[in-house]
């Protein structure tokens, strides 16, 4: 009998008698044994009337719902064909192939966490063994004291997946209290639901009730065993392809000879790497042995993510085939000690001043000089009493900053018996003062000639000597009422990891380590990183569907591994050293991230000037007018 061709019901039991591996509901035969064996009714679940389903197969959410009965009818037929020996018709053989494909195609998307673990032959045994319960409105598929229907014997575990319908589950055994729903592609039982070292029940309970008809398949470790067939000769060379990877060099070949070039194995060819990996010792090879047994083989379309009932950080992933890409969500955060200090207060100190305009014979000068910051803020220096042209002042005076641009010196003429006169005057850019300048401004007041015809302004005014002052800042280093800037960037793809790459290794080898080397790839920046949810999917190939293979290694079965290899110095030196190579891949797209964001500022300010938008400046509260900023507000309770 030819298993490739002819779709059965049960592989693992296909020469037992018809019973609990059969369909429970449905057409087979006159001679029809269902799964459940009971003498009576069906019971409602306690506390509610019975009710007519009112739904439709137009409801349920994938085309599975339609294909599934097709396909269970199909199988019927051929199992109440082979059980009276006689041959399967053709067209029925080809239709039910037919037919398991599309369910094949279908079913991988209504729980791809159970279905990422099995390619596509194991997929086909795993519908071929699974055996089907076709359940109307009000059945139980376990618990309640008053079924008295009992399961056919099984060894080790039971669990249901729900194809298509609605069934609640009960954590009561008697079907009372509260409940969760069910929906098609849901797995649930009494008893949890393992894969190797993966548990992927969606609910445990006491009890499971139909709320609408359904067809459920039945998960026992008989259709896993017959699924998962060919890992007894898969295991090996797993084993094999695991020691060929570059990461794992350290752990795997022997320490190598001083006297001796070192062996690079990325520049040899395939037959000179098998030379190469054939002198490992027997310890490393029952190590690998060992841990193949509990890896999971992970296929993947392009562009999936890998699902696991545990985060990725439990798990070390190796690439067989294809390429993978490691995302994350990359954050980047201003460090306060870095922040351009704030300029709070100016200092002034006017020295003197040079050959002023407005001396004569008859009066000598009797200057003083007006410093006027923005439209506001100003002070004055005391009047230097008869001292001609070359006056002295050698006054300090200060001023309060707050985002002024220009500074104005007015130097005046003091008049007991009229207005003071200008000697001459100079305004000046705020930002060409930095802290601790000193020099000089040239002085220029109009000419007193005020009826010549000029082109020009500066045709009208004259100079009239020159002004020596220095400027001193006082800054605010740090505001802790003003948060720092920050940033981020979801799903950033951080690594692209090729065949025979391995991720996670570095990680569960260095601890915290392995964070802190990554996040120092922005030490040398004005920010700090936080990089959260990694995520590994596989690559978007454009115009194919090849899949990508990926094996996950829980972290105990690694580590046991590592220490059966007696390399374990030596695997955490090389981590050590890989780790720091992830840290220059990071560091580059650090500085690709922040270029980005520069150019996202640039362009917003941009559109507010030319928009006539005035850009807001956060400032921080000052405690001394807060009293006078929200007199007579109220303090109350937001009610959204």
């Amino acid at each position: 009998m030819n298993l490739r061709t002819v779709s059965l019901p049960d592989l693992a039991a296909e020469r037992k008698r018809n019973t609990a591996a059969s369909l429970s509901e449905g057409f087979a035969g006159s001679s029809h044994q269902g799964a459940l064996q009971t003498n009576q009714p069906w019971p409602g679940r306690p506390g509610m009337n019975k009710r007519a389903y009112e739904g439709s197969k137009d409801g349920w959410p994938n085309s599975l719902g339609r294909v599934l009965p097709l396909y269970y009818r199909c199988r019927q037929l051929v199992l109440a064909t082979e059980k009276r020996g006689r041959r399967v018709p053709q067209k029925l053989s080809t239709d039910t192939r037919a037919l398991e494909k599309v369910v094949a195609k279908e079913i991988r998307h209504i729980h791809p966490l159970l279905f990422q673990r099995l390619d596509d032959r194991q997929l086909d045994r795993f519908l071929r063994t699974m055996p089907f319960l076709r359940l109307s409105v009000g059945r139980w598929l376990f618990g309640s004291e008053r079924l008295k229907a009992d399961w056919p014997p099984t060894e080790g575990l039971r669990s249901f997946m729900l194809l298509t319908g609605r069934v609640h589950i009960f954590r009561d055994s008697n079907g009372l209290g509260e409940f969760l729903e069910m929906m098609p592609g849901s797995i649930f039982g009494e008893q949890p639901f393992r894969m190797g070292d993966e548990e992927i029940n969606d609910a445990l309970g006491g009890a499971a009730h139909c709320e609408e008809p359904s067809i459920v398949g039945i998960l026992t470790t008989e259709v896993l065993e017959a699924a998962f067939a060919d890992r007894v000769y898969g295991n090996p060379r797993i084993a094999q392809k695991i020691r060929h990877s570059p990461a794992l060099q350290r752990a795997v070949l022997p320490e190598p000879d001083p006297s001796k070039p070192k062996v690079e194995l990325e520049h040899l060819s395939a037959a000179q790497r098998v030379e190469v990996f054939e002198s490992i010792s027997s310890a490393v090879r029952s190590g690998l042995d060992e841990m193949a047994k509990s890896i999971s083989v992970l296929h993947l379309l392009p562009a999936e993510p890998i699902f696991t009932t545990e985060s990725i950080d439990e798990s070390v992933f190796y690439i067989e085939e294809g390429r993978v890409e490691v995302q994350a969500d990359v954050t980047l955060i201003e460090k306060p000690e870095t922040r351009t200090p704030k300029r709070t207060r100016i200092h002034v100190l006017v020295d003197r001043a040079e050959k002023l305009a407005g001396n004569s014979i008859f009066d000598k000068l009797d200057p003083y000089v007006i410093v006027k910051l923005g439209e506001y803020k100003r002070f004055q220096t005391p009047v230097q009493w008869n001292v001609g042209v070359n006056p002295f002042f050698n006054y300090d005076g200060t001023l309060t900053f707050n985002g002024e641009e220009e500074i104005t010196f007015t130097v005046m003429d003091y008049d007991s018996f009229k207005s003071d006169d200008l000697c001459g005057s100079c305004t000046l850019r705020v930002d060409d003062l930095t802290d601790g300048w000193t020099g000089k401004a040239d002085l220029y007041r109009p000419k007193s000639s005020v009826n010549m015809i000029s082109s020009s302004d500066s045709d009208l005014m004259e100079k009239a000597g020159k002004l020596f002052f220095s400027v001193k800042w006082d800054y605010e280093t740090f505001n802790p009422l003003i948060p720092p800037k920050q940033k981020s960037w979801p799903d950033q793809v951080l690594f692209s990891l090729q065949e025979d790459a391995i991720w996670g290794h570095e990680r569960l080898m260095l601890g915290k380590v392995w964070m802190k080397a990554l996040e120092g790839a922005a030490s040398s920046t004005n920010y700090r990183l936080q990089l959260q949810r990694f995520r590994i999917r596989a690559a978007e190939l454009k115009g194919t569907d090849d899949r990508c293979v990926v094996l996950k290694i829980a972290n105990h079965r690694f580590l046991d591994f590592i220490k059966k290899s007696q390399r374990e110095k030596a695997f955490l030196q090389a981590c050590r050293l890989q780790a720091l190579d992830k840290q220059q891949v990071v560091k580059h797209h650090i500085v690709e991230l922040l270029a980005r964001w520069a150019i996202e500022e640039q362009t917003e300010q941009l559109r507010k000037g030319l928009l006539g938008l005035k850009a807001e400046r956060e400032e921080a509260v000052d405690p001394g007018k807060f009293r006078s900023k929200y007199r007579g507000v109220k303090a109350g309770l937001d009610e959204d």
